[in-house]
């Protein structure tokens, strides 16, 4: 099999990863060191660095640390990468941009674990406000998004749905 210029970056890429996700510094991580910062002027980060003081949200600059079971990373054609504190903040910079991204991931609120964001369903102004406000959620399966529906509210959506929904809001909280 032949790989591309981008599948053979985005290897490496994770294979930085692993080499250095114990050794960052909460300065500034060999990560956020080599794709720099957005256009914001907030330091990109991975979920390797989040635990730093000083990484926040592009969009709403609430801190990461602390936020982490929230995250929404994206990644533009460009090649840098960058993550939200909350599907609220990711889903309108998706939007918005929708013809420059390659790719995105959100952590599934339930297991902690990263998803593509595509296969995610993401709940709707629920009364849990993990991240910004109107809340938005991110879950694995739509079960677990429906039992936690069932004890806080709110409204289901597939990604593209809300991908839909959330473009045509304001970007304010």
């Amino acid at each position: 099999m032949k790989y591309g210029k981008k599948e053979l970056f985005f290897s490496s890429v994770f294979a930085l990863m692993l080499v250095t996700g114990a050794f960052y510094s909460s300065s500034e991580s060999v990560y956020a060191q080599t794709f720099g910062h957005h256009e914001s002027g907030q330091r990109m980060c991975s979920h390797l660095d989040l635990e730093a003081e000083n990484v926040k949200c592009p969009l709403c600059g609430m801190r990461i640390k602390g936020n982490q079971n929230t995250d929404y990373q994206i990644i533009f054609d460009d090649e840098k990468i960058v993550s939200y504190v909350c599907p609220h903040c990711g889903l309108w910079e998706h939007a918005k941009h929708k013809d420059k991204i390659i790719s995105a991931r959100a952590v599934d609120f339930i297991s902690g674990e990263w998803k593509d964001v595509t296969t995610m369903f993401m709940l709707h102004d629920s009364s849990a406000v993990p991240g910004c406000s109107d809340s938005w959620i991110s879950f694995g399966s739509r079960s677990d998004a429906e039992k936690f529906q069932k004890g806080f509210g709110g409204t289901i959506y597939t990604f593209t749905e809300a991908l839909k929904v959330r473009g045509e809001q304001p970007l304010g909280h």
